[in-house]
Order: structure tokens, then C-alpha cells, then sequence
């Protein structure tokens, strides 16, 4: 038996990276694979300022959509780093725990160090 549709239920970022890495990944496939995006238009947008990992960029060259037009556009920024707090569960009385997610960090210093050495 043969997938032939697929339903992803809910929008915003995370449903809409779904359906286009899904549509990729199944581009060119014999049967077509159908994949539809449901979002209700009674939910607004949140907004909650979003972060992503340097792996976005990856996946917006993958669909073709040019990085700077799209953070033109969305009147976007970058984000260095994550910092989540309360994590994990906090229990009365005890310590707030965070986590900062600083991958992105890394990964920018990488790049600058590698742009610099190029350049000589």
C-alpha cells in the first residue's frame, strides 16, 4: 500500500518547515504524494519571537528562497543564542535552572574565523 496524501495539521513555523522538507524529500516520486498544510484562519499569529538553529539555512537554500529577501520581508533578525529558562521542572524552593543553547554562537564565530582566514 502506497502513500498518496499526507495532512499536516497546524501552521506556523514548525508545520510549514514540515510540509516543505516533506515536499522535498518527495519531489519526483511515482505515485505523487499530496501534502496538505491545515491551519485554522480563526487562530491568530502569536508571535512569540521565534528562534531558529543555523541549520535554517541550510533548509531555506534547499527550498530556494533567498535568505536575505525572506529576512527583508519578515522584517526578521538573527539570534545568537537561546536561553531557556525553567527548563525542567522547578520544585518549590529550589534554584531556577536555565539553559543556554549557544550553538549558534559557535557556529557564527566559525564562519568569521573561516571569512578572516580566506581573506588572509
Amino acid at each position: 500500500m502506497s502513500i498518496l496524501s499526507i495532512a499536516i495539521v497546524g501552521g506556523g513555523a514548525s508545520g510549514w518547515l514540515a510540509a516543505n522538507h516533506l515536499g522535498l524529500a518527495l519531489k519526483g516520486r511515482s505515485p505523487k504524494v499530496s501534502i496538505t498544510l491545515i491551519e485554522s484562519p480563526d487562530v491568530p499569529t502569536i508571535g512569540v519571537g521565534e528562534g531558529t538553529v543555523p541549520m535554517i539555512r541550510k533548509s531555506l537554500q534547499a527550498f530556494g528562497i533567498e535568505e536575505t529577501a525572506l529576512f527583508r520581508r519578515c522584517d526578521a533578525s538573527f539570534k545568537q543564542s537561546i536561553k531557556f529558562i525553567n527548563w525542567r521542572h522547578r520544585t518549590p524552593g529550589s534554584e531556577m535552572s536555565a539553559f543556554h543553547h549557544a550553538e549558534s554562537l559557535w557556529c557564527g564565530s566559525q564562519r568569521l574565523l573561516a571569512r578572516r582566514a580566506r581573506k588572509g
